[in-house]
C-alpha cells in the first residue's frame, strides 16, 4: 500500500490527508491495548470484519515467523488489576459483615498516592460509624499485600512490615530495627552507622546489618504493589529468539491481529443479487473493511523491517548485553528501511521488545551517544558501565564521583564528574558516603 497516493495537493500546494490516510497513521501509533479496542470497535460497526483466530494461520509474509515456542505465557494473563481492586480482592475475604466491607472499600477508595490512609475522621463523617468501628477493619487491611499499606505514614508503613518478619527474624533485632526508624529515622537517611551504633550501643556491623534490614523494605506501599508484578503485565509486541547464532524476529499476533472478510457478506456482493441499497452499504462496507487490512498489514511491516534494523545495529548489544548498547538515532534506522523518521518514532511508540537480556520499550535503542577517544559511545552503555563499577566497588571505601570518572577514562570514556552525579541520580545510586557500609 503507497500512502503517497492518499494525499491530495490544493491548488495552493498545500498538503492534506484523507481520512484513510490519517487512520494508517494513528494504527501506526497505537499501543497493543489501543489498537484492540479500536478494532472491536470496528468489527462492531462493520458486519463485513471478522477477527482471524490467531492459532489458525502461519506466517503471513516473507522473513516472519509465527511461533507459539518461546512465547511465556505468563506475559498473557488477565489484564493487571489496579491497586483498589487488588485490595478488594483481599478485603472481601477479610470483612465479617456488610458494615466492614462497606468501611474497608472506603478506606481503600480514599488512600493517597503513595497508598497512605490518613483521613479517619473523614470516615466516620461520611460512614457515620465508630473509631472503633474504623480500626477493626483497618487493622484487617494493614495486613494485606503490600505490606504496610493503608500505614499514617512512612514511619508506620516500615513498622507494619518489620511485624511481618516475626516468624523469620530475631525480635531483638527487630525491636532494635523499629527503634531506629522511631528516633533514629535522620541519622538513617545519611547513611550515618556510626551515630546509630553509637546511640544503641551496639557494634558497628550489627548497626550496619539493622540498617540492611530497613533498607530492604518498601518505604511507600505503592511500590510494593509495582513490584509484586515487576511488568510481568507487559506483552511484547516483538520476540527476537535466537537460532543458530541469529535471530528469528517472532511477531505475536496479539498485538498484530489479523483480519479478515466476513464470508456471508462477501457471498452476498458476489451473487449480486440483494437490492441496491444494501448492495451499495456492503460495496461501501467492504472498502473500508478492506483499508483496514491492508493499514493493519502495514503497520506489521514497518514494525517487522524497524526491528530487523535494530538487529542489524545492536548485535553487539544482543550478544552481550546493555554494555554494548550502540548509540543510535531514529534516523539511521529510517535511513535503513527507507521510511521517514516520524514514521519510525510513530511505530516505536508504546511497542515493547522481548530481547535475550529482557523487555525493553522500543524506544529505548535510540540513546545519546557520548564522544571518546575511540569514537562514539551510547549513554546506556556508560550507566551500564557505571553500574558494574559501583556494584564492583570495596563497600567499605565506596569510590568517589571523581574516582569512578579516572575508572571510565581508563575505558577511553572521558566525561566530567557532574554527568557521573547526573547519571547516578538516575539510577536511584547514592553518594558514596551514603553507600558506605561496615561488614559483618
Amino acid at each position: 500500500m503507497d500512502f503517497k497516493q492518499e494525499f491530495n495537493l490544493k491548488q495552493e500546494q498545500k498538503m492534506i490527508m484523507t481520512p484513510k490516510l490519517q487512520q494508517a497513521i494513528e494504527l501506526l501509533q497505537f499501543s497493543t491495548l489501543e489498537l484492540r479496542d479500536y478494532i472491536e470497535e470496528e468489527i462492531i460497526d462493520n458486519p463485513l470484519l471478522e477477527l482471524e483466530d490467531i492459532y489458525s494461520s502461519s506466517a503471513n509474509y516473507s522473513g516472519e515467523y509465527y511461533s507459539q515456542e518461546g512465547i511465556n505465557y505468563q506475559n498473557f494473563i488477565a489484564d493487571r488489576p489496579s491497586l483498589d481492586e487488588y485490595l478488594c480482592q483481599q478485603l472481601y475475604l477479610v470483612a465479617d459483615n456488610k458494615l466492614e466491607e462497606e468501611i474497608g472499600q472506603y478506606i481503600i477508595g480514599n488512600l493517597d498516592d503513595s497508598g497512605f490512609f490518613t483521613d479517619k475522621e473523614k470516615v466516620k463523617e461520611e460512614l457515620k460509624v465508630s473509631d472503633k468501628e474504623i480500626e477493626v477493619i483497618l487493622s484487617k487491611i494493614k495486613k494485606f499485600q503490600p505490606l504496610g499499606i493503608a500505614a499514617n505514614n512512612m514511619e508506620e508503613s516500615l513498622l507494619l512490615q518489620l511485624d511481618n518478619l516475626t516468624a523469620e527474624l530475631d525480635i531483638q533485632d527487630i525491636n532494635l530495627a523499629k527503634k531506629i526508624i522511631c528516633d533514629y529515622l535522620s541519622e538513617l537517611s545519611k547513611n550515618q552507622v556510626s551515630i546509630i551504633a553509637k546511640k544503641l550501643s551496639l557494634e558497628l556491623d550489627h548497626a550496619q546489618k539493622l540498617i540492611d534490614l530497613i533498607k530492604s523494605l518498601t518505604p511507600i506501599p505503592v511500590e510494593g504493589f509495582n513490584d509484586l508484578y515487576n511488568n510481568s503485565y507487559l506483552e511484547p509486541d516483538v520476540i527476537l529468539k535466537r537460532v543458530k547464532g541469529d535471530y528469528i524476529i517472532i511477531m505475536d499476533e496479539r498485538s498484530f491481529p489479523t483480519l479478515r472478510i466476513n464470508r456471508y457478506y462477501k457471498k452476498i456482493l458476489e451473487q449480486g443479487k440483494s437490492e441496491v441499497e444494501l448492495q451499495d452499504y456492503v460495496n461501501e462496507q467492504l472498502n473500508s473493511a478492506l483499508w483496514l487490512i491492508k493499514s493493519i498489514e502495514q503497520r506489521r511491516r514497518t514494525i517487522y523491517n524497524i526491528v530487523q534494523a535494530i538487529i542489524d545495529l545492536q548485535r553487539d548489544f544482543l550478544a552481550g548485553g546493555l554494555e554494548y548498547l550502540k548509540p543510535m538515532t531514529m534516523q539511521e534506522v529510517a535511513d535503513a528501511i527507507d521510511m521517514h523518521e516520524s514514521t519510525v518514532s510513530r511505530a516505536t511508540s508504546d511497542k515493547y521488545i522481548q530481547t535475550p537480556h529482557g523487555l525493553f520499550e522500543m524506544k529505548f535503542f535510540f540513546s545519546e551517544s557520548i564522544k571518546t577517544k575511540s569514537g562514539f559511545i551510547s549513554a546506556v552503555s556508560v550507566k551500564q558501565k557505571l553500574k558494574t563499577i559501583i556494584e564492583e566497588e570495596d563497600k567499605a571505601k565506596p569510590l568517589s564521583d571523581q574516582k569512578i570518572v579516572d575508572k571510565l577514562k581508563a575505558m577511553n570514556i572521558d566525561i566530567s564528574r557532574r554527568t557521573i552525579a547526573n547519571y547516578r541520580k538516575e539510577l536511584s545510586i547514592p553518594s558514596s558516603r551514603q553507600r558506605k557500609r561496615y561488614v559483618y
